[in-house]
């Protein structure tokens, strides 16, 4: 579709409509306070806005042709009046029942009901950057990881001398990263322009949301972080004291702040999600207004937090939405996210139809709500909480300091030995592992190696949580121990004790159909979801060449007259944390290595070469590790050696450089060893340069200096069993 000269001058009117025929003020809450981050002379538009100074918020933007090339403002009325005349006579039309049928025939039509079923489709430009001015500077709008998967989020919108980025967060490494704890974003784009950046903005404090704040702030000059009281607590919570004393913030109020950062406006707004103080951004920019999505769902009868404010969602996309970027996580799954409020309930049902069992509750510690509600559940049935596993420790602590959680301080306690001097309808653990999390605290129980707690028959374990994709063989190994434990297993799928944080495909179509966006972006899942949730915004009638799909690094370009993919792509890196190391590509070899000897092994050569002749000295010395079994060690071993020793010598022969032959040693080993025992540990060659004139003693030949080398028993292993 052509833009017209309307919609250019919208992004003027930032978050407010102007009308050349009303002058009356916008008004603003009365409590609404402005973060202003500029101090100017002369007001811009968006200060205006702030201080209720432009005219006419009500005007209502007129629908204009392709054709139209003019701004028109106006306010649109129409009378619908109780009397109609005719062209000879003003007489009042009487609607009774002997002349209404005569007059509805002839005067009553749904064309205008119905016009949009047969409506023309939209007029498109084949080739929309015809459509950009010549020098004309975009906003710029792209991910550092976070588009195309639903971890390490963080967004950067730029314009000239401008950025801001909203949320920061990190992903758990999976298995096949041996070794690493997890993964940032990659800021080298941003850390060549960190004066420019103006503010983080954090949507929610769940850790693929603000996990990787305390990585980036230091590295950016500590910008301004605007946030809410439980993310704040979250982020300082995994800092070290310099960051926290050098961390500069705000804390912002969805239903009363707007935020001024030089060239933009940023208005915050709440949306629910399984957290408390969850919220969007609403960014005016000179271009257009941005809706900016992470995590959310629509819960109209929350059981703790307030519905989201569809209110004030509906005014801003009145206000013209240009780009929306919203969530796909459960673009797949039909219908409405269920409220949390009723899985409170079914909890309550649960605890309560086990009056005189021990109950064990797992579930995610991130899930602040479902916290909240268990805690008041338990403490209604005069049961005391005890609390296992360190971030369930530290979230239900942060919860009572920020006044979520009120309920009487002996009532929540750490599992201890007290436990089995309680009475067993009196005591509730809530814990951590509901995923078979290795070291987590309901793994060790149902190994009995908690020391403090341990699981008997007949107690009540409740797993409040859904199964992460992935997880299933680990998570019904769960199931399968606990069941052979005696224990009363009540799990998810027997009874809605778990809902998602994210909305459904209903959900969405509704905060589509609130905001209006001209143009939309599906980001945060993988392709599947992204694509279901194109699908589901062509359903919702937003022309195809409108939506947009962007990889992690690839820029998103809003012009006056249109929005654009740029040719241009940020090279972004895999940056891994690993123990107090940050790696960004070199992390790759050392997990690769890391994976074939935890698979395979590691052999390690040592060649004594002589410093003049380049021969070798004595015999090959060689190692190994988790590579083969007592039995074999003898045979396999002496074999290398042999083999390495006649590739060395064929290749001295041949004047090649000790490294090259070294190389091809290597090389030629993978392949014979292959052959031999089907798999290839990692091979070491390593040399050592002897002066063999040097020596008083000569070297002696030993055949059994050949095969020295470790068996798995004497590396702490198992011996194999004959």
């Amino acid at each position: 579709m052509i833009t017209t000269q309307g919609d250019r001058e919208m992004h003027s009117n930032i978050s407010i409509n102007l009308s050349k025929k009303n002058n009356s003020k916008r008004n603003y809450p009365t409590e609404t306070r402005t973060y202003s981050s500029k101090n100017t002379s002369s007001q811009s538009l968006y200060a205006q806005a702030v201080n209720g100074q432009l005219k006419n918020p009500t005007a209502r933007r007129t629908t204009h042709s392709t054709t139209t090339a003019s701004t028109n403002w106006t306010t649109h009325t129409r009378t619908v009046n109780s009397t109609r005349t005719t062209n000879s006579t003003a007489n009042t039309r009487t609607t009774s029942r002997t002349n209404y049928t005569q007059w509805a025939d002839k005067t009553l039509s749904s064309a205008n009901f119905l016009k949009h079923r047969n409506q023309a489709p939209t007029q498109s430009i084949a080739d929309l950057r015809k459509l950009v001015k010549k020098d004309e500077i975009p906003v710029r709008v792209f991910g550092l990881w976070g588009l195309e998967e639903i971890w390490i989020n963080m967004t950067v919108i730029e314009y000239k001398d401008d950025i801001i980025i909203v949320d920061a967060g990190l992903e758990f490494a999976s298995f096949d990263m041996h070794g690493v704890d997890y993964i940032i974003p990659d800021i080298s784009y941003l850390i060549s322009k960190k004066k420019n950046i103006k503010g983080i903005l954090i949507t929610h404090g769940h850790l693929d949301h603000i996990g990787a704040i305390k990585h980036v702030l230091s590295e950016l000059d500590y910008p301004i972080v605007y946030t809410t009281p439980l993310a704040l607590g979250l982020i300082k919570r995994s800092q070290n004291d310099q960051d926290q004393k050098k961390m500069k913030y705000k804390i912002i109020d969805p239903d009363i702040d707007i935020i001024k950062l030089w060239e933009f406006l940023v208005e915050p707004f709440r949306v629910n999600h399984s957290i408390p103080e969850s919220m969007w951004y609403a960014i005016h920019t000179p271009k257009g207004n941005i809706v900016h999505s992470w995590d959310f769902k629509i819960d109209f009868v929350p059981a703790i937090d307030k519905p989201a404010d569809l209110g004030k969602i509906s005014r801003i996309g009145q206000e013209w939405v240009k780009l929306y970027l919203g969530e796909s996580t459960n673009a797949r799954t039909p219908w409405h996210t269920p409220s949390e409020k009723l899985i409170g309930e079914n909890l309550d049902r649960v605890i309560r139809s086990h009056p005189t069992q021990r109950i064990v509750i797992s579930t995610f510690a991130s899930n602040i709500w479902r916290l909240i509600q268990i805690i008041e559940s338990a403490v209604r049935h005069n049961r005391v909480i005890f609390l296992a596993g360190r971030s369930m420790v530290w979230n239900v602590q942060l919860c009572q300091e920020l006044g979520y959680i009120n309920v009487p301080k002996d009532m929540i306690r750490l599992v201890s030995g007290e436990i089995d001097q309680m009475p067993d309808e009196r005591v509730m653990i809530v814990c951590t592992g509901s995923q078979w999390e290795e070291f987590s605290a309901l793994v060790r129980m149902a190994t009995n190696t908690y020391k403090d707690f341990m699981i008997r028959p007949g107690d009540c374990i409740l797993l409040s949580s859904h199964t992460i994709p992935g997880n299933e063989k680990a998570v019904w190994s769960l199931l399968n121990t606990l069941i052979d434990m005696g224990i009363d297993l009540v799990d998810e799928p027997t009874l809605a004790l778990h809902t998602s944080g994210h909305a459904c495909q209903e959900d969405m179509k509704e905060m589509m159909a609130l905001l209006k966006p001209e143009y939309f972006c599906p980001i945060h899942w993988e392709a599947l979801m992204r694509h279901a949730h194109k699908k589901i915004a062509l359903d919702m009638r937003i022309p195809e060449e409108k939506i947009l799909l962007p990889k992690n690094g690839q820029i998103v370009e809003l012009y006056d007259e249109c929005v654009l993919l740029s040719e241009k792509k940020l090279k972004l890196d895999t940056v891994t944390i690993d123990g107090k190391w940050q790696w960004h590509l070199s992390w790759e070899y050392v997990t690769k290595a890391r994976g074939i000897m935890s698979q395979d092994g590691v052999v390690a050569l040592i060649f004594k070469i002589d410093t003049k002749t380049r021969e070798l000295v004595g015999n090959l010395q060689i190692e190994s590790r988790g590579f083969v079994y007592s039995s074999e060690v003898k045979t396999i071993h002496t074999q290398i050696v042999e083999i390495a020793r006649a590739e060395y010598n064929k290749n001295l022969k041949k004047k090649m450089e000790i490294k090259d032959n070294l190389r091809s040693i290597k090389d030629l080993l993978e392949t014979e060893i292959e052959k031999i025992i089907w798999r290839v540990p990692m091979i070491i060659p390593m040399y050592v340069y002897i002066n063999r004139e040097a020596l008083t003693t000569p070297v002696q030949q030993n055949d059994e200096e050949e095969i020295i080398g470790m068996t798995l028993e004497e590396q702490g292993g198992t011996e194999e069993k004959e």
